[in-house]
């Protein structure tokens, strides 16, 4: 007999504005990319389902069928936007943060995003995004950066292009994995 689970998940997209955010999404749900910048005003929720299977992980065979509702919520830091975001935070199962790599100040915000999330919904699956590999000659920010914050944090990290499809399919994955797996413990 096969289990299979039906669920739905909440994941958030957090990062500075700029850092690709919308473009990681855009590519996800609908393999798309486009290099016009347009920015996020409040938040922007964008569907996608997901079948995942867990029979090596369980005694017997286990599939879910996921319902991702995923969030792309605005970067901007003025008074009224920070305020805004716990509203926002509410019922998230998991979350990617994103800095940009040709933008230091972006990944030097990371702990701060984690820090906003921890305040609404704690110990959450976390992913840390170094964006923007395509350009990776113009970079400020490198693998041994985002590894050391990883570490400190004990989240995994990814090197993505939203241009270049490099490792999106791969962090969303591995983010609906570790949310289906803290759905067993």
């Amino acid at each position: 007999m096969v289990d299979i689970i039906k669920m739905k998940k909440k994941v958030c997209l957090l990062g500075d504005e700029g850092v690709g955010k919308t473009s990681l999404i855009r590519r996800y749900v609908l393999d798309m990319f486009d290099d016009e910048y347009i920015a996020t005003l409040g938040a922007k929720v964008s569907k996608k389902e997901i079948d995942l299977n867990f029979s090596k992980e369980v005694e017997k065979p286990v599939y879910a069928n996921i319902k991702l509702s995923v969030w792309d919520i605005l970067g901007q830091k003025d008074e009224s936007t920070l305020r805004a975001r716990p509203v926002y935070y509410r019922g998230t199962n998991g979350a990617l943060i994103v800095c940009d790599i040709t933008r230091k100040d972006t990944f030097k915000n990371i702990p701060e995003w984690i820090k906003s999330l921890d305040k609404v919904e704690y110990n959450l699956p976390l992913i840390i995004i170094g964006n923007k590999i395509d350009l990776y000659k113009e970079a400020s920010v490198f693998y041994k950066d985002l590894e050391e914050l990883g570490k400190k944090y004990n989240y995994p990290i990814f090197l993505t292009s939203a241009k270049t499809n490099s490792n999106v399919e791969k962090a969303f994955y591995t983010l609906t994995e570790m949310m289906i797996k803290k759905y067993f413990e």
